[in-house]
């Protein structure tokens, strides 16, 4: 006999509000927003955590293209293969309810993070002296709640898709990084911030930062870039 959905309240496309000719994209996105609303770590109504459990449910079906083909044909959340021997074939412990992850994010090929390039503008006598200097730059990092898994933690007893990233493994962050320009540095040098660029997935490691320096040869041009600089991230 096919397992059946747990999904008892309705269908999957009208759970997570998208149309049945959805996207991939559209499907994440719906499911982000509800996650902002409806988790209980946001949301302490008396039905988040149960529509929490259905939202995650109904994406974990139509964002896996097997499961959402089964579904759009039977009408039932898994394909009529008994999930424990599936979860032992793809390497998942025997008796773990967890579902099998994506073979893109497959844990047996870490895949390092994307290096980010940079550049910073500094004057003629930070040039000759030396400098500790800041910059900004946007870059990935590893979800702290799934710990770079893609599913909610194992204490949750969730076998779903990490609400936080939406099972990406991580996520983009703003901050503020600094460097420091050796005495004597030309105009044009690359530097390296080793394991600062964007995080690994599966384990793999971190990307560098590659920094450009660029020594101004012109105050003003120097006195914009610095103005630019400063109110980036206001």
């Amino acid at each position: 006999m096919a397992h059946r959905s747990s999904i008892m309240n309705g269908d999957c496309y009208s759970i997570l509000g998208v149309p049945a000719a959805a996207t991939t994209e559209e499907i994440r996105a719906a499911y982000r927003r509800l996650a902002r609303q409806y988790h209980p770590d946001l949301n302490a109504g008396p039905e988040a955590e149960a529509r929490m459990k259905e939202i995650n449910q109904a994406y974990a079906t139509l964002s896996d293209p097997q499961r959402r083909r089964h579904y759009d044909v039977y009408g039932e959340s898994e394909p009529p293969t008994a999930p424990r021997r599936r979860s032992q074939q793809n390497g998942t412990r025997p008796g773990s309810t967890r579902p099998s992850r994506p073979r893109a994010y497959s844990p047996s090929s870490p895949q390092r993070g994307e290096d980010i390039e940079a550049a910073l503008l500094i004057t003629r006598r930070e040039a000759r002296q030396g400098m500790r200097k800041v910059f900004p730059v946007t870059r990935t990092e590893t979800c702290q709640r799934c710990r770079g898994t893609g599913f909610e933690p194992e204490e949750t007893l969730e076998a779903s898709q990490c609400w936080r990233c939406a099972g990406e493994q991580r996520f983009r962050r703003e901050l503020w990084l600094s460097a420091t320009i050796p005495a004597g540095v030309a105009d044009g040098r690359r530097l390296r911030l080793r394991g600062q660029g964007n995080a690994g997935l599966d384990g793999g490691a971190s990307g560098h930062i590659y920094i450009t320096v660029r020594v101004a040869q012109h105050t003003k041009l120097r006195q914009a870039v610095s103005f630019v600089l400063r109110h980036l991230f206001r």
